[in-house]
């Protein structure tokens, strides 16, 4: 359990701004930032973050919060991991009491496997660099390679021990000893079971490169074996796990991300050496898809640093016809591709360490190449001649062409492609759309019986949006509250004759705060709030009042994710009045912050619109129900008369309220809010 002012500590010195930083790329926007939503896969961004209030929010999949409700959603955290991350990044001791047993076995399994990861990468690394086997063997073999000690700690390379078929492993024996359970061990992948129920080392005898997030936790393992049998895979890697989660993983990324954003391009290679040589080299923004086809969630992963990439192949064709057929993703999701292709005989590896950074970079914009002109180029060989085969190539280039989002980049494509090919701009937009009604079709599951073209909405169109139903009205009397609670207003006096007027005739006013107004006004009424989360800021602000105090959105929400979500969700706006109105056309809008009286009233307004016609509701409802059953009453004329009388009165209220919107058409009462008892 992690002390309360421990946990002061940690929030008071998060930024959050440099937390969602670690995982998304942010560009300044007025008074907020930036970026892609890291929740979802979208074009335009629509993620943003408000440094001065602690908060962000993601439009395009709802979600917001402080910099803890972040980490909660983004790495699936739970509350005290948040802090946790927080503190190692913040440099912040936290000095926990010891779990009980009960308490340590009930730790979550994605704890436990983090936790474990740790403790194995931190053995590994000790069994290279600390025993006799690891340093002639592991050691000797990264030494062949020419890797600098600098690189090896960069990496946390380490050495599992080549233990016998006959003998307990070594890593398991040591992971035991530790504390770590045997159903841990086997879920990690780090052991396997024989059948008599003992363990084995799943890594013995091979160099370990280990797997981190993009925050630099270990989340996995990969393997290199030195031995010379065919019959053993070179590279193994852990297995599926609630930590470890291979379409996600790229290899490198916990170190390259902040030289992708500086450079904007990512550069892809195949295998954990050839980013180890090419950092070594000083080129520093590579990653690896850790030994598997590149997949949209890494691809996804790398677009929140940069839309640019270049992939880097070496030069065997069987392979790159290969590397290629899977290049199609990342053109789909709106990247800027790039390949280049090794000389005969090169691997990144020893291409890098041969060149050094500047020769290197030189090289790489000297021999990238547009994927689709590559990729033409490349096949249009093969082809030759062959009518069979030159169809097969129109069909392919035109295939990864259709994966590109952008309609103009397709259009100079296609245009670029025909003269490339030999062939008319038409007969390529005619493939195109065939190909289009066939994708179409096949996820239908169904013949279309037409093809009708439809426009979506213009990039950076508004989403109209609107809160609805007594709730999100109470939502929006919060965000006054919270934006405006502590800006100065001033409130004229009923009038009650002569004491109500100064000296000159003129009524007298009162100043104050939004938050003082606002809450003396729900007293005065008797409204009461129903949002639970709208409730609890409530009360926390009329305790803050009557300690002299007004609190701010950077004081609501970091140890109540609750809180956070809504608070981000009603603050942070997707959309700010342009400075233009001002500066170029000298006219000055009215603002909400200039009219907060009335946007106050109308607020209270609309909440008590809502009650009346919730009571008139229920009323009715009751008369209906008395005149089928009467026997539901004591005294059913008695009831009836006094409903209708109350019905007279809610009307009359009706109908003040609505003349304050100078309106008699009024919202649509959602049923389930008329049902609820004020």
């Amino acid at each position: 359990m992690i002390p309360k002012d421990t946990v002061d500590a940690i929030l008071q010195a998060t930024i959050i701004e440099d937390v969602v930083s670690d995982f998304v790329q942010l560009k300044k926007n007025g008074t907020s930032l930036r970026g892609m939503s890291p929740f979802t896969n979208e074009k335009t961004p629509s993620f943003y973050v408000v440094p001065g209030k602690g908060m962000f929010k993601d439009f395009s999949s709802g979600k917001g919060g402080s910099a803890v409700t972040f980490l909660m959603e983004h790495e699936k955290l739970s509350y005290p991991e948040a802090l946790r991350w927080l503190a190692r990044k913040y440099g912040i001791e936290i000095q926990e009491r010891q779990l009980t047993a009960e308490e340590h076995a009930a730790q979550t399994e994605r704890e436990s496997l983090s936790n474990l990861a740790a403790w194995a990468q931190k053995w590994f690394t000790e069994q290279l660099l600390q025993t006799g086997e690891g340093k002639s063997v592991g050691l000797g073999y990264l030494r062949q390679r020419d890797f600098a000690d600098a690189t090896l700690q960069d990496f946390a390379v380490g050495y599992c021990p080549d233990t016998s078929w006959s003998q307990p492993g070594a890593l398991a024996e040591a992971a035991k000893s530790a504390g770590y359970q045997k159903k841990w061990l086997i879920a990690s992948g780090l052991c396997k079971e024989r059948d008599d129920g003992s363990l084995y080392d799943f890594y013995r005898g091979r160099v370990i490169f280990p797997i981190r997030d993009v925050t630099g936790r270990f989340i996995g393992f990969g393997g290199r074996t030195l031995k010379k049998d065919k019959k053993t895979p070179k590279y193994v890697n852990s297995p599926e796990s609630p930590l470890y989660d291979k379409s996600r993983a790229l290899y490198g990324i916990h170190l390259s991300r902040n030289a992708i954003v500086r450079e904007d391009r990512a550069i892809l290679v195949e295998g954990y050496t050839d980013v180890m040589a090419m950092r070594q080299a000083g080129v520093e923004h590579v990653v690896a898809s850790s030994g598997t086809s590149l997949t949209i969630e890494q691809v996804r992963l790398l677009r929140r640093f940069s839309k640019r990439m270049t992939m880097l192949f070496d030069g065997d064709p069987a392979g790159l016809r290969a590397a290629i057929r899977g290049v199609d993703i990342v053109l789909a999701e709106g990247l800027d591709v790039k390949v280049a292709v090794l000389p005969d005989g090169e691997d990144p590896d020893t291409f890098a360490k041969r060149l050094g950074s500047e020769a290197l970079m030189a090289w790489l914009a000297e021999n990238s190449r547009d994927f689709i002109r590559f990729k033409i180029d490349l096949l249009d060989e093969e082809a030759s001649d062959d009518p069979i085969k030159r169809t097969e190539l129109v069909r392919s280039v035109v295939q990864s062409i259709a994966q590109v989002p952008d309609e103009l980049k397709r259009t100079v494509y296609v245009q670029e492609s025909a003269g490339r090919l030999g062939m008319q701009v038409e007969d390529l937009l005619a493939e195109l759309g065939r190909q289009a009604v066939a994708r179409l079709e096949k996820e239908a599951k169904a013949p279309l019986p037409s093809l009708a073209p439809q426009r979506e909405a213009s990039i950076g169109a508004p989403r109209l949006t609107g809160r609805v139903g007594r709730s999100g009205r109470e939502e929006d009397l919060l965000r006054l509250l919270l934006q405006y609670g502590r800006h100065k207003i001033t409130i004229e006096l009923p009038d009650d004759g002569e004491d109500s007027k100064d000296e000159n005739g003129d009524p007298l006013t009162i100043e104050g705060t939004l938050a003082e107004f606002m809450l003396h006004e729900l007293d005065t009424v008797g409204l009461a709030i129903r949002h639970p989360v709208v409730d609890r800021i409530v009360q926390h602000f009329r305790e803050s009042i009557l300690n002299g105090h007004i609190p701010g959105p950077e004081d609501l929400g970091m140890g109540d994710p609750e809180v956070a979500e809504l608070t981000a969700d009603v603050l942070v706006t997707e959309f700010t009045l342009s400075k233009n109105w001002l500066e170029r056309h000298g006219i000055e809008p009215e603002t909400e912050e200039h009219q907060l009286k009335r946007a106050l009233e109308g607020a209270l307004h609309r909440l008590l619109l809502d009650e009346a016609r919730g009571e008139g509701f229920r009323i009715k409802s009751r008369l209906q129900e008395l005149a089928e059953d009467p026997s539901t009453s004591e005294d059913p004329a008695l009831e009836e008369v006094d409903l209708l009388r109350r019905k007279m009165g809610v009307s009359k209220r009706v109908s003040k309220l609505a003349k304050h919107f100078e309106s008699t058409i009024l919202h649509t009462l959602r049923p389930e809010d008329a049902k609820k008892k004020a």
